[in-house]
């Protein structure tokens, strides 16, 4: 396949608007309740992507509004889900150079390990607030999140490529 085939085109404000769209429809299906423990946060995955791929489109305000939008959709605490995806956001755009040359394993990682310090802050505002703690298995999304990492970013990129068609 020539090198002209294998370059990404950026992705469109409207394409980055829709995934995030769907991934907060997603965080918000009723399954979530039940599947609690299993489901990871795609609005959260979707933030490291774009930042990790779009940095100059998504960033640490972007994060910021959509974390607030969560949380006023979830009823949760004002606020939580605003700090833990601008914390996120703002440590993959420090390092998003570096990270973006990541194989997708390597990058499964660190998702991984953002989206557990995302859960983790979210778990100590909530215990700061009263709230008793809400178990161990509560950050098996995380890890879950990891095994999707590799397909989630190849279906994304479909998107980008130069042959692929661009309608959004």
């Amino acid at each position: 396949m020539p090198i002209s085939r294998q370059l990404l085109r950026p992705a469109g404000v409207g394409f980055i608007f829709f995934s995030f769209v769907v991934a907060i429809l997603i965080n918000l299906l009723p399954w979530q309740a039940t599947a609690m423990n299993f489901s990871p946060d795609f609005v959260a995955l979707l933030i490291i992507y774009w930042a990790l791929n779009q940095p100059r489109r998504v960033g640490v305000a972007c994060a910021f509004f959509l974390g607030v939008l969560m949380d006023v959709a979830n009823g949760n605490i004002l606020g939580q889900h605003a700090l833990a995806y601008s914390i996120i956001a703002y440590l993959a755009l420090v390092r998003q150079r570096q990270l973006a040359i990541f194989p997708f394993w390597q990058q499964a990682l660190i998702a991984c390990a953002l989206l557990l310090l995302s859960q983790a802050i979210m778990v100590c505002i909530r215990s700061i607030m009263g709230e008793p703690f809400v178990g161990w298995g509560y950050f098996a999304g995380s890890l879950f999140a990891a095994f999707l990492w590799p397909p989630f970013s190849n279906l994304m990129l479909i998107y980008q490529r130069k042959d692929a068609p661009n309608e959004l």
